[in-house]
């Protein structure tokens, strides 16, 4: 048994035709049709029964294609790994963030790296939490970014498969217009803002920064509940009501202020994880040490 031959019986199992499948690989049709022969000799089995001009899949042939498939997958990671420790600074890495990190935080350590390392490649997708970590799991992605803001957290971050590293912690704060009464101040009480009109991510938000009913000690009179984290400062330039963020370096002081509020709400912890004892390539393993090393400085 060869490789060839896998390749040759997948591409029968896929057009059903050994004309079509000798065509697609590239070989005469006898020479396909005698090395399947050779291939089921050896298994001791039929593979293909013939149904007019075309074949079918038998029960063993069914049984041994996923066997077959997952064989040449192996090869062709194999070979992927051969090629990227030939390009070690030149090689693509897969990433994904929740679409909160994606938007501030992500641009940022990307465009720093490439600073170094401009060959490196990025393919770049956001999801929830929980759809991060199911994709390292896959082996989807190389590395996942994602935060604190999501409920059950702690037992997602026990992940056993799954080595997570803080990368950065980020206070909360409140913005407000630039026309408000506290937009002088340096700081302020939550027990002073019952009378304000919050601005509240949509419920069910995977982006959603605090529990205002848990930290404020009283359910909040709510303006508007938009459904991306980057309205709510535009929310708040235009007087729609007051909010509370992390302090990122995205939010615009020409069009909110910023008041560091005195109670301690915790932080907003951002992480990076991978796949314990996976293979990721060396451009990938780059990126992972230069955020590392960034988080050290």
């Amino acid at each position: 048994m060869n490789l060839q031959q896998l390749e040759y019986f997948k591409k029968i199992a896929e057009t059903k035709n050994f004309t079509t499948a000798a065509a697609l690989a590239s070989v005469s049709q006898p020479a396909l049709s005698k090395s399947i022969s050779k291939l089921e000799e050896e298994l001791n089995v039929p593979l293909f029964e013939r149904n007019g001009r075309n074949v079918n899949l038998t029960s063993f042939g069914q049984a041994f294609l996923a066997h077959a498939d997952l064989a040449l997958k192996e090869i062709e990671k194999g070979i992927k790994e051969l090629e990227d420790m030939l390009q070690t600074d030149k090689g693509i890495i897969s990433v994904a963030s929740t679409y909160c990190i994606g938007t501030y935080f992500m641009p940022f350590i990307i465009s720093d790296f490439l600073s170094f390392y401009p060959d490196a490649r990025f393919q770049f997708n956001h999801g929830s939490t929980v759809e991060i970590l199911n994709d390292l799991k896959a082996g989807k992605i190389a590395l996942g970014f994602y935060d604190n803001a999501v409920d059950n957290f702690d037992s997602l971050l026990q992940n056993p498969e799954i080595e997570s590293v803080l990368v950065k912690k980020e206070e909360y704060v409140l913005i407000v217009p630039k026309n408000h009464a506290l937009s002088t101040e340096t700081t302020a009480s939550l027990k002073d803002l019952k009378n304000e009109a919050f601005i509240v991510l949509k419920e069910g938000n995977t982006d959603k920064m605090v529990s205002y009913s848990e930290f404020i000690g009283y359910t909040p009179k709510i303006s508007v509940q938009p459904n991306e984290a980057s309205m709510l400062s535009g929310l708040v330039a235009a007087g729609a009501g007051i909010t509370i963020v992390p302090n990122t370096p995205l939010i615009n002081t020409n069009t909110v202020s910023i008041v560091k509020i005195k109670e301690d709400l915790g932080y907003k912890s951002i992480y990076m994880g991978c796949l314990k004892n996976a293979y990721i390539s060396p451009a990938a393993i780059k990126f992972k040490e230069h955020i590392i090393s960034s988080i050290k400085n």
